[in-house]
């Protein structure tokens, strides 16, 4: 019996040792093939452009960054690239920033349903995209894509949806309260704090369409600012593939797809034109009861 125990003893601690050693091969192996799916790209992207003009400010802002190949590193801003923007009356030349990878230029930034188009010379190579100034739907007090409730104990809290589906027309808003900060069209890193109105309709409802909301506390006193955001045709539709890879997907979705901006010869991004129009609200005046 002592025996037979001992038998089962060790055959137990080498099961375990094997199933240790299986899982350690079995992560080297995902390892190294999601390394090798990083590697294994279709094709070669010499940059990346991100930001356009709008229709408040007159000072553009054009990002430029180099894609980065490995898990491990990041996109690189590219200094030393010619940007130019054509208004439909002057190319007008956009000079490097302070920050790396940012240039800034004046255009004329009213010209309605007329197009703008960038050119960026770069590294040899010629990258050029077109995009249209359609006029902005005003904001409305019908319909703000956020609600406030306030709860039994006198406490209030804003909710707002990242996307919402079915508009007339698809718009970006941004929207600001408290310590959440004011749309600045200088600084590329607040993509978090958009939400979107979809003139597409939801995805297909097998993909399990994530419920994005952003719940913060807020008081009566506070204001909230919104900025709301034209969207041409083509801006709409990128976006909205953009969301069907990222935001959307899951284990029911399909294979991925070649998500395609407007920047000709292979770069990757939108150059974009839009309206704006901008509207201040006081919290106490949007309370609605839960």
């Amino acid at each position: 019996m002592q025996r037979i125990s001992m038998e089962a003893h060790v055959k137990n601690i080498l099961s375990k040792v094997l199933v240790i050693l299986l899982l350690g091969v079995a992560a080297c192996s995902k390892e190294n093939v999601e390394d090798v799916a990083f590697k294994a790209r279709g094709q070669q992207y010499d940059l990346i452009v991100e930001g356009g003009i709008n229709s408040v400010l007159r000072n553009q802002y054009i990002k430029l960054s180099k894609p980065s190949f490995h898990p491990d590193s990041l996109p690189q801003p590219i200094n030393d690239a010619e940007v130019i923007v054509n208004d439909g009356l002057r190319a007008n030349l956009f000079k490097l920033t302070s920050t790396p990878g940012v240039y800034s230029g004046q255009v004329q930034n009213q010209r309605y349903n007329r197009p703008y188009t960038l050119t960026v010379k770069y590294n040899g190579k010629e990258y050029s995209a077109v995009d249209s100034l359609i006029q902005v739907v005003n904001i409305i007090d019908d319909f703000i894509p956020f609600s406030i409730y306030r709860y039994p104990d006198k406490s209030l809290e804003i909710s707002i949806p990242k996307h919402t589906f079915g508009f007339l027309t698809s718009s970006k808003w941004h929207i600001s309260y408290q310590n959440q900060p004011g749309w600045n069209p200088a600084k590329f890193d607040s993509v978090s704090n958009y939400t979107y109105t979809h003139a597409f309709g939801a995805p297909n409802s097998i993909y399990p369409l994530v419920n994005q909301k952003r719940k913060e506390s807020i008081t009566e006193s506070d204001f909230v600012t919104l900025y709301k955001f034209s969207l041409s045709d083509s801006y709409s539709k990128y976006l909205y593939s953009i969301f069907l890879e990222t935001d959307w997907r899951g284990m029911f979705s399909g294979v991925p797809g070649k998500v395609t901006g407007n920047v000709s010869n292979g770069a990757l991004g939108f150059f974009y034109v839009t309206d704006i129009d901008i509207r201040r609200y006081k919290v106490s005046e949007l309370i609605e009861a839960k």
